[in-house]
């Protein structure tokens, strides 16, 4: 590879990093998921200081940082490093602190101000600031759109066509985030009950298609789902994957129960966790096929896994009673909106989702909600 060929083939990679980083913020920020980050600013070195042996010594102080937990580390365009963990990491971090400090420890009047060169934040908080980082190091920013906006742009055939090709190349591992379904204990503690596993459709836009709106069109977006379907089985069907894994679940469409992916991923399925799957069925698909709809469930259940029925609101509650179309669970969105003599009928089999806040808690016990997905409900660790 050219010289010139091999900076552009970098500063593509460096370009991918940026998207990627900016897409795992704005999902702290929508999920409230908390990390850690650092970034090291290392553009701005005094050219003299900045040749290669000492950027690659810079880079090597985050070493420490890189097995910290769900650790990801990323390179931006202007020679920026980033890197972003789950905890605190403290003995890492100082490490970390530290080697950077005697790398140029003869250097000191010559530096950046420390304050600057190296800046360390916590998410979902300090998110604007890292995002404002991001954007200043790409060289064209138009290709990120700016924190709080989305592109406008919906998706069409052509474009759909080339995100499929570019999933099909994908290390989809990168995409995936999990969330918590927590059980309520009779002492107001709670405890893990499955992890939801799910590819982020937010980065994968950001990353693959930035420039449109993913969901824009529901047609098109459903067909989406199924090749995300097909790709996060294919993830979960590799070898060690599952291994001391605990209980999940997986959102899946109706049709993708029926497909070979799923196949080799049930024959894949390590005995333990037979029966601690938990398979989240939307309501519109369940609608628009009934016939694929009882097959599918009929041939999920008879392999153990648990159906739970997402996309219900407090208006179609009693329209989908979970014993009349038999399946185990329902997913119903908390907003302070909801009715406070609501009732809700299946109330222990319900999961009450974006419970964030401790009114959330407050309305499912009254309910008799055992069930939650949210950061109210979380276990304290």
């Amino acid at each position: 590879m050219s010289g010139t060929a091999a900076r552009h083939h970098d500063h593509d990679a460096r370009g991918g990093d940026a998207g990627r980083l900016r897409a795992l913020i704005l999902e702290c920020v929508e999920f409230g998921i908390a990390r850690r980050a650092l970034l090291l600013r290392l553009s701005q070195l005094p050219e003299d200081l900045a040749h290669p042996q000492h950027l690659q010594q810079a880079r090597s102080a985050l070493d420490p940082l890189v097995f910290a937990d769900r650790a990801r580390l990323f390179e931006l365009p202007n020679g920026d490093a980033a890197i972003v963990w789950r905890g605190e990491a403290t003995a890492a971090l100082h490490a970390s602190l530290d080697a950077l400090l005697h790398l140029f420890t003869g250097e000191a009047d010559r530096l950046p101000d420390p304050g600057g060169f190296v800046i360390s934040f916590r998410l979902p908080g300090e998110a604007e600031a890292l995002l404002r980082a991001v954007a200043e190091s790409h060289p064209l920013p138009a290709r990120l759109p700016a924190a709080g906006t989305a592109p406008t742009a919906p998706l069409d055939p052509p474009a759909l066509a080339r995100l499929e090709a570019a999933l099909a190349r994908a290390d989809v591992a990168h995409f995936v985030r999990r969330e918590s379904i927590c059980e309520r204990l009779p002492d107001g503690s709670f405890r893990l009950s499955w992890e939801k596993r799910a590819l982020s459709v937010s980065e994968i836009g950001a990353t693959l298609l930035p420039e449109r709106a993913l969901q824009a069109d529901p047609w098109l977006f459903h067909r989406l789902t199924r090749t995300l379907d097909r790709r996060m089985l294919a993830l979960l069907s590799a070898p060690q994957e599952l291994r001391g894994a605990g209980p999940f679940g997986l959102n899946l469409n109706v049709g993708s129960i029926l497909s070979p992916e799923f196949l080799r991923f049930d024959a894949t399925l390590p005995a333990a966790l037979r029966g601690q799957v938990v398979i989240d069925l939307l309501q519109a698909d369940i609608m628009t096929d009934p016939a694929a709809f009882l097959f599918a469930r009929d041939f999920a259940r008879d392999r153990g896994y648990r159906l739970l029925l997402r996309g219900v609101t407090a208006e179609l509650l009693e329209v989908f009673p979970l014993s009349r179309i038999g399946l185990d669970l329902l997913r119903l969105p908390w907003s302070p909106a909801l009715a406070p003599d609501l009732v809700v009928p299946d109330a222990a089999r319900t999961v009450l989702s974006q419970a964030d806040q401790a009114a959330a808690l407050a309305w499912g016990r009254e309910r008799g909600i055992r069930l939650y997905q949210g950061r109210a409900a979380l276990p304290t660790r």
